[in-house]
């Protein structure tokens, strides 16, 4: 689970084992054929989505879909490039794009301003066949076309960040690609978060990065069950250090920041000649706008605790008094007063840098139907409030359900809660 500070390194973070990792941001809703966003769109930006047509929609490039009977659309081409085009990008203009490495660091596009640079890219995927289970889906943006064999300006158009969901165990990486050339130009994080094969089910994958003062947050999410609860699996942040093996034959160094846009956002797949997809977008993202207002609270209760540690202490705004409870399945209660929209939550863990706690937030507006929000892990590696999000909702009660930690000693510590709202 990610902290609320963009932190400052170069390593994948993903719970290793059990549930899922928390979100890195927060949905804020549902916004894009009923999926929820992670990031609200930006204000007059580009936003794309699959239309019922797709054989006539002009910025999607790429092979025919075939519509099927559950209103899914099949593709059948083994090797698939869904290439999504800005609004003002035409193919025609691929001889004069920027792609020279010092230039697009200066000026931060390689067509123009309208280019996909701080986006979300979602998508659900149903394989059906493969010849290769170790090929993967992979989202990606901050290029144009992927072509040629490594001479400029070619190799230099298909600079990328790359989210990766791998087809035997829905396990994720991140990529960068400095330059297009067969494998060369890659610089790869490690597989993460392995776990069910994404094989014969709909599973929603989202990919979303944007520029940060110091370099560019890279998150993925996945909605295995496809019911629209969305869970963090990795994230990135590339400051720096994340190298390439060779030379960077477009000017730039071997650990450029991609710092700039590109005119063609994709959504591929490699060696799946059958793939049913539903609810593809592509949006232009404020990842400023987070949910991080804490609500105030009423009341608090616990279904256990000790005497020396009782449930007002995860409220008092003290990060070194605690609530603990004992058992599986203790849980804490806030009770906020009256119904507010809440979009995601925050709790600090006693002990939280030096262990991980696997818990689910629920939220009720009558105390009595309780429906989950969210359920994951904690990282284990700060003892600072740590953020979730969920789609918004109305809610008065949000409760905290505790399971495991990494000691195993059975005890349910923590220190501060919060509920959020945008």
């Amino acid at each position: 689970m990610t902290v609320l500070a963009l932190a400052a390194t170069t390593v994948l973070t993903a719970a290793a084992a059990g549930p899922a990792a928390a979100a890195a941001a927060t949905p804020i809703g549902n916004d894009v054929d009923g999926v929820a966003m992670m990031y609200p769109t930006k204000a007059g930006g580009q936003e794309w989505r699959l239309d019922d047509n797709p054989a006539a929609d002009d910025q999607l490039d790429g092979p025919a879909l075939k519509r099927n009977p559950d209103g899914t659309f099949k593709v059948t081409e083994a090797d698939t490039r869904l290439g999504v085009l800005s609004a003002t990008y035409d193919h025609d203009d691929e001889d004069d794009l920027v792609w020279s490495q010092p230039t697009l660091r200066r000026v931060g596009y390689q067509h123009d301003a309208s280019d996909w640079r701080d986006v979300e890219l979602t998508g659900y995927v149903r394989l059906n066949k493969t010849s290769n289970t170790d090929e993967e889906f992979t989202w990606y943006a901050r290029g144009a076309r992927h072509t040629g064999n490594g001479d400029t300006p070619e190799t230099c158009w298909g600079t990328a960040y790359k989210a990766n969901l791998r087809y035997r165990d829905g396990a994720t990486r991140w990529q960068k690609e400095l330059f297009h050339d067969g494998g060369d130009g890659y610089a790869s994080g490690s597989w993460q978060h392995s776990g069910a094969s994404v094989q014969g089910k709909l599973v929603g994958f989202k990919a979303v990065m944007f520029n940060t003062p110091t370099g560019v947050r890279m998150e993925t999410y996945l909605d295995r069950s496809n019911t629209n609860t969305w869970t963090a699996v990795a994230s990135y942040d590339d400051q720096g250090g994340w190298a390439i093996d060779e030379d960077n034959r477009c000017g730039g160094t071997r650990d450029e920041v991609v710092r700039w846009g590109g005119p063609i956002a994709t959504l591929r797949w490699d060696l799946a000649s059958d793939v049913d997809v539903t609810r593809l977008s592509v949006r232009e993202i404020d990842p400023r706008a987070t949910c991080n207002r804490a609500q105030p609270v009423a009341g608090v209760s616990a279904n256990t605790y000790e005497a020396v540690n009782p449930p007002q202490y995860a409220v008092d705004g003290n990060l070194t008094t605690r609530w603990s409870g004992y058992g599986f399945g203790a849980y804490l209660t806030v009770d906020l007063g009256t119904q507010r929209t809440i979009c995601g939550a925050g709790v600090a863990w006693h002990r939280g840098n030096l262990r991980w706690n696997d818990y689910t937030i629920y939220t009720s507006v009558d105390n009595v139907t309780y429906v989950k929000a969210w359920e994951g892990r904690s990282s284990g590696t700060t003892l600072q409030p740590e953020v979730t999000g969920f789609p918004a909702r109305q809610a008065r009660y949000v409760k905290y359900a505790w399971w495991n930690n990494a000691e195993g000693n059975g005890w349910a510590s923590i220190t501060e809660v919060t509920a959020l709202s945008a």
